[in-house]
């Protein structure tokens, strides 16, 4: 078939792959003068009237979807006893020949399917279209890392199912549970045969499998899925995973909104609230979270409307906190001095302040001079007592009010950072008190990773307060790479 030239304008150039009851060309449009590929149904024996309503399904339902995750449809047409589909070629692999030729994708490549492959099924759901058949072998990536989704050979109108009673079209190991009772597929089947491509992609084999049909279509009704125990894998695509592969079909993401929701870390919002002035970071630190694993093409309308403003409100609240805490602090500071003190500096008006109740106290005793020197000499000896308006020494009582409020988080924790890092705060504010701002640095900065580790494993939260306070300290210390200059 080689050579061959269908409705005088595609020529077939080379087989590319057979699947199910059709043949997938390169092809040349020689018309366009452009490279296409063509699905040319076989010929079957008996009547092949159900594969060709079938085919003529699929023509019908990719000639609606118009996205840049679903491959284009061209044509579609008969040509003797054959029939065609002319749709984008797309030079890549499909994600089954990619793990057969160059293994696992590693986790951030699968973070970017999981929000291409999202986008693609909401264009299909939002046209009333659900695929049915969502497996490795129907998800292409383009060079240029563009994800394709493509055959929908067995896709249906939603609320028009076309097969008969007792028929489950798909394949088994990416099958829902719906599906396996004998209810229509809906868009939630499709979201949960993704979860299924998704889990096969992280670990190598679907999540269920079995020596028969059967074996594996019990487990999809009521076994758990197997954990995903990579290292590389970060906890939030685990947990898109999870809820993808939910057995009631209620409790799965219903649109890529929701699948962008869970892919972002639980930090991230938290990062947008505190970093208004300066860059990113969780409890002040900027440079763990430039490694950001945000795919590129995270440009859905609804990311960007479900998002943004809450990071709004939350630097807002950043604000407002900052304020209050170093308002507190202020008070704090000056709040155990006596009167005198307040004004204990070089300032001329402050002088006149304290000094004009002792000369209206003395006009008496004045013919007597030896008095008076000895008796303004022990009340002024305070007034070199200016550790209070000491910057270091406010930051030493901000680095201990620091330490106390971390430790107050122990209780609710389910780690023993918030004990470690308050150790770690304590020595800081010791050191700092000694004058050692190189040890201070050190054991702080300490404190703060060990609280951002156990922030990033979701077992412990910081509360607003900390984080502004944090962020203050960390201003007045050096950063751990300046530590040697």
């Amino acid at each position: 078939m080689n050579g061959e030239v269908l409705a005088d304008r595609y020529r077939l150039l080379t087989l590319l792959g057979r699947g199910g009851a059709g043949e997938v060309w390169q092809a040349e449009d020689t018309i366009l003068a452009r490279q296409v590929a063509v699905k040319l149904l076989r010929r079957l024996e008996g009547d092949p009237m159900d594969a060709v309503n079938r085919f003529q399904a699929e023509a019908q339902a990719a000639a609606r979807l118009m996205h840049p995750n679903v491959v284009a449809t061209y044509d579609v047409g008969a040509a003797g006893d054959h029939v065609f589909l002319v749709m984008e070629l797309v030079p890549g692999p499909d994600l089954a020949q990619l793990m057969r030729t160059s293994g696992l994708p590693t986790a951030g490549l699968v973070k970017d399917i999981a929000a291409q492959g999202a986008r693609a099924l909401d264009a299909a759901h939002e046209a009333g279209i659900v695929h049915r058949d969502v497996k490795p072998g129907n998800l292409l990536l383009a060079p240029d890392g563009t994800l394709k989704m493509t055959d929908f050979g067995i896709a249906k109108s939603v609320g028009a199912e076309t097969t008969g009673l007792g028929v489950l079209l798909g394949t088994a190991s990416y099958v829902s549970p719906e599906q396996v009772r004998g209810e229509p597929a809906t868009a939630a089947s499709d979201w949960y045969s993704f979860g299924c491509v998704l889990h096969e992609l992280l670990t190598g084999t679907p999540p269920f499998t079995g020596p028969t049909v059967d074996v594996v279509m019990r487990q999809h009704l009521d076994t758990p899925p197997p954990p995903i125990v990579r290292s590389d894998v970060p906890e939030e695509l685990t947990n898109l995973v999870t809820h993808l592969l939910a057995k009631n079909p209620a409790d799965r993401p219903a649109s890529a909104a929701a699948v962008t929701a869970l892919l972002t870390p639980a930090n991230q919002t938290q990062v947008l609230t505190y970093t208004a002035p300066a860059a990113a970071e969780v409890l002040g630190v900027g440079k763990w979270e430039e490694e950001s694993d945000e795919p590129p093409h995270h440009t859905h309308r609804a990311q960007t409307g479900s998002t943004f403003p809450f990071a709004k409100v939350g630097v807002a609240a950043a604000v407002v906190v900052a304020g209050l805490v170093a308002v507190l602090l202020l008070r704090a500071g000056v709040s155990n001095d006596p009167p005198a003190q307040a004004g204990g500096t070089p300032s001329a008006p402050v002088e006149k302040v304290t000094a004009a109740p002792k000369t209206t106290a003395q006009p008496t005793p004045r013919p007597t001079p030896k008095p008076t020197p000895t008796k303004t000499t022990p009340t002024k000896k305070p007034k070199p007592k200016e550790t209070p308006q000491n910057p270091q020494a406010a930051l030493v009582q901000q680095m201990r009010t620091l330490a106390a409020q971390v430790r107050a988080t122990q209780q609710g924790s389910r780690s023993k950072a918030p004990r470690d890092a308050a150790h770690e705060l304590d020595q800081a504010a010791q050191a700092l008190d000694h004058g050692d701002t190189q040890s201070a640095a050190q054991h702080f900065y300490a404190a703060r990773q060990r609280l951002f580790e156990a922030q990033q494993r979701h077992r412990w939260q910081p509360t607003p307060q900390i984080v502004a306070l944090f962020q203050t300290v960390g201003q007045s210390l050096p950063r751990p790479d300046h530590n040697n200059e």
